[in-house]
């Protein structure tokens, strides 16, 4: 990039060179993403123990960072353990909530059923249903665990610029497969039992979550293939990997088309249309590569074909209002009747039959169709502050300093694309979404710290640091001498 021919060669050996830490945690991503993008049940017994011990070998890589780092780190593990409240405090709301259970089971004529009890105390937690709340609770804190070293760990662009081609790559190889199995017409998803209907697409049993998953690759690609434009000694565009980011991109974008789901779709089809807008405005308007007039033109036609088809969606496809507003309003009244705690995680479809409306008796809804007013319904105002506040932070920590950084802004436009269609669909309830939307996030929050800073400062102090004699690991002198050679 610009500033690359003003690097030292020690300081090209500190960026290109990986730490042990860094060397770990390479390996800890790609693999815990592997098992949750392709396997991502979050109530599998096996895959939940195994995201819980990749969680708990987070502390290991970040004290081996710490103890391996070529320069001085100051605050590393209360920003850690800051940043971990969120789920501790959600384990802690679902644990102090079994002590309020709402639903007994009761027999009677040699028929079992659920008998619905308010909970005593209303300012506590309940815990509706906790034998099938407790693997999802586990779930997600380990997958928020796992992704949380990347906020602190990585300390040079070149971890993010080797690690995410092999991310997107896995993306992109999943949705290929969801291609291959509507082309030879597999009745259901694989790895995972379905949901009975035919709106699925490769490992995902609702397409509206491969689409929110689609989301979030299909930006980070188009963000990797424009990085690849800002290398001044690079070759041509045609001749970089670029071109690949691209196909991968559009890969992705493409099966908006196949997405049965209204919104998830047109939001697929906006956020690829808009990314590529960029990248013909980039070639067109500032480029000097020789191919700028063909790149630009193309993108732009795939930016205008893609918005017509997403407004073509948005005008004469319809999805079924009344029993969307239904679940809706029962997920209100549930969060009316409990709101500062909610009935506990994956509440709602045990709870939907003592609130919802009696057109809906007859099938069983797991999600009211937005994750807003599911978790307030489901962890209350309390259980879903430290989430939103995490995430607040993360934003605007980056919104007050130096916000012109181009990777990070194309990767939260992903993000917030994402956090817009949870206003009107469920994306956050699948595992594979929730853990690329965490990945994607410390990613673009360090990118741009690390963008910022020197390496040598990128985790100390603003302040001066005086360290004791005990700490010091040079020679120093302690007391006058002569200096005079004897």
């Amino acid at each position: 990039m610009a500033e690359e021919k003003q690097l030292s060669h020690r300081e090209k050996l500190l960026r290109d060179t990986f730490t042990p830490a860094e060397t770990a945690l390479f390996l800890h991503v790609l693999i815990t993403a592997f098992v949750a993008f392709w396997m991502g049940d979050p109530r599998s017994p096996v895959l939940i123990g195994f995201f819980v011990i990749m969680a708990f070998l987070v502390p290991v890589i970040i004290k081996t960072h710490e103890l391996t780092h070529p320069f001085f780190i100051t605050s590393l593990w209360s920003r850690f353990l800051l940043f971990s409240l969120p789920p501790a405090l959600l384990i802690l709301q679902f644990l102090v909530g079994l002590a309020q259970q709402p639903f007994e089971s009761i027999t009677f004529e040699n028929k079992s059923y659920l008998q619905f009890t308010e909970p005593q105390i209303q300012w506590l937690p309940a815990s509706t249903a906790a034998g099938a709340t407790w693997s999802a609770v586990m779930a997600y804190s380990a997958v928020y665990i796992s992704a949380l070293s990347l906020l602190f760990v990585p300390k040079s662009r070149a971890f993010f610029v080797k690690l995410l081609p092999y991310l997107c790559l896995t993306a992109v190889i999943i949705g290929i497969f969801g291609y291959v199995q509507h082309a030879i017409g597999l009745a259901d998803p694989l790895y995972t039992r379905g949901t009975g209907a035919s709106d699925f697409f490769g490992f995902f049993p609702y397409d509206g979550h491969w689409a929110a998953f689609a989301l979030l690759w299909t930006c980070a690609c188009a963000s990797m293939a424009l990085l690849i434009t800002r290398y001044e000694d690079s070759p041509p565009y045609l001749e970089t990997s670029g071109p690949w980011y691209l196909a991968g991109a559009t890969i992705l974008a493409a099966s908006a088309f196949m997405v049965e789901a209204k919104w998830p779709a047109v939001f697929l089809m906006l956020a690829y249309s808009m990314m590529m807008l960029v990248f013909a405005a980039h070639f067109l308007l500032s480029s000097t590569d020789r191919n700028r007039k063909l790149i630009g033109t193309l993108s732009g036609l795939a930016s205008a074909t893609m918005l017509v088809a997403a407004l073509y969606r948005i005008c004469f496809t319809s999805v079924d209002s009344a029993l969307h507003a239904s679940l809706r309003q029962s997920a209100w009244e549930m969060f009316s009747e409990r709101p500062v705690f909610g009935w506990g995680l994956e509440s709602f479809g045990h709870a939907l039959p003592f609130f919802g409306s009696d057109l809906l008796l007859a099938e069983n809804y797991r999600y009211p169709g937005n994750d807003a007013l599911q978790l307030l319904s489901e962890l209350g105002i309390v259980g879903i502050l430290p989430i939103c506040a995490a995430v607040a932070y993360l934003f605007l920590r980056y919104l007050r300093g130096r916000h012109n950084i181009q990777l990070t802004n194309q990767l939260i436009f992903g993000l917030s694309a994402t956090l817009l269609l949870s206003l009107v669909d469920s994306p956050f309830t699948s595992l594979q979404v929730t853990f690329s939307f965490l990945i994607l996030l410390f990613i673009a929050v360090r990118w741009a710290d690390v963008s910022r800073n020197k390496v040598d400062e990128l985790d100390a102090s603003k302040t001066h640091l005086i360290a004791g004699d005990s700490l010091r690991r040079v020679p120093f002198h302690v007391s006058e001498e002569n200096d005079k050679l004897r």
